[in-house]
């Protein structure tokens, strides 16, 4: 399907809990103009403390390229977890792969988010949450192949942000920078909780994640909210 553009953030390629194999199958029947990955699209910090890497990674990377091949014009916005690529933002590479760490685009503020959350200013508790979040979801599926359908991960990631909700409030925060910029919207991601909706009158898009959501921004004339269904 061709579209004018598709969004994606939060794949987390190195993490266990990152469904890469779904988001494949998203991207094949796909044939957009820009593909915007905002944010975490490798897991840089898991990466760090062990490496972990399988097929379907790797298949993804190859048919991200393979989209510059033919044409697709790829915008890498840097994440938290992938912040070692900040140290050669801004780059080109190529015709087709823009490298940033912000992106205006159609009076849209493109942004991880990362930038604007006063929990991960705190860079060693940030880390913390990675590490103990991707533990959450190994038990989490393990819990679930025993019949439980709560979800533990999501439950601890609720837990946490909650806790801190006195540090930032992020969705307004993100709707704050894009009126600083005289935007009409933000395109985001970094919490995983997809959503489009309109703060103070700025239209808000977080694009959710590849971890439990597996949620995508299609846009096409509007930008409109997806989630992978399996065709099983």
């Amino acid at each position: 399907m061709k579209v004018e553009a598709l969004f994606i953030s939060d794949v987390h390629l190195g993490s266990r809990g990152s469904n890469a194999k779904q988001l494949l199958e998203v991207l094949k029947n796909h044939n957009p103009e820009t593909l915007f990955i905002v944010g975490d699209f490798i897991d840089g910090w898991l990466l760090k403390k062990r490496h972990y890497w399988n097929q379907d990674f790797t298949n993804v990377l190859r048919k991200v390229l393979s989209y510059t091949k033919k044409g697709t014009k790829v915008v890498y916005i840097t994440g938290n977890h992938d912040e070692f690529l900040r140290h050669y933002s801004p780059s080109e590479f190529g015709e087709n792969i823009t490298i940033c760490d912000e992106y205006i685009w159609n009076g849209y503020l493109i942004t991880h988010g990362d930038l604007y959350d006063g929990v991960v200013q705190l860079r060693w508790l940030g880390m913390l949450g990675s590490v103990g979040y991707e533990l959450a979801i190994n038990i989490d599926r393990f819990m679930k192949r025993l019949g439980y359908k709560r979800s533990l991960s999501r439950w601890a990631k609720s837990k946490v942000k909650n806790a801190v909700k006195f540090i930032t409030d992020f969705e307004v925060q993100l709707a704050y920078q894009a009126r600083k910029r005289n935007c009409k919207g933000v395109i985001c991601g970094h919490i995983h909780h997809p959503e489009i909706k309109t703060i103070d009158g700025i239209h808000y898009v977080n694009c959710g994640d590849w971890i439990e959501n597996n949620s995508y921004i299609i846009f096409e004339k509007q930008l409109t909210l997806h989630q992978y269904v399996s065709k099983i």
